[in-house]
């Protein structure tokens, strides 16, 4: 046999068989879906990261009152807590919506759903928290969003 032609008649050194794709493409896929599922289970379970939202609870708590600050820009809300009371891991939040005439404001606590609640307000309780506003107050009203109920002014 001469050794100038390839060892399979009618095969060129290029040609070889098709519609497999290279291990490593697999190899790649398999890294990125086993990073994706680990950053939800860390997200859901730690309630860390981008995702842990995936792992808190978020109760809705009605805010009571409204107090002028120093700054004409802000103003300070009273919730009136859980009846479970306020963990130490608690975050609260309250959000104002400015409208041309009032102000409207409605508040949330989110607690992890995961671990243990050390407790470190009585439910009914009540918290100020300051709000920043892009406009001053002026003779704006502020109102509670979930019913429109008027807030008295302390």
């Amino acid at each position: 046999m001469s050794g100038g032609g390839p060892l399979i008649p009618g095969l060129t050194e290029f040609d070889r068989p098709k519609g497999r794709m290279p291990a490593w493409i697999g190899w790649l896929i398999g890294i990125v879906l086993a990073a994706g599922a680990m950053i939800v289970v860390v997200g859901f379970v730690g309630g860390v990261g981008p995702l842990r939202m995936l792992g808190t609870t978020v109760l809705e708590v009605q805010p009571v009152s409204y107090r002028g600050t120093a700054d004409s820009t802000s103003i300070d809300v009273s919730i009136a807590l859980p009846a479970s009371g306020l963990c130490r891991e608690d975050e609260v939040s309250v959000v104002a919506y400015e409208r041309s005439n009032r102000v409207e404001v409605e508040a949330s606590v989110s607690r992890p759903k995961s671990g243990q609640c050390t407790v470190t307000s009585l439910g009914g309780d009540l918290r100020w928290t300051t709000v920043q506003l892009d406009q001053p107050l002026g003779e704006r009203s502020v109102i509670r969003l979930s019913d429109r109920a008027p807030l008295p002014r302390s």
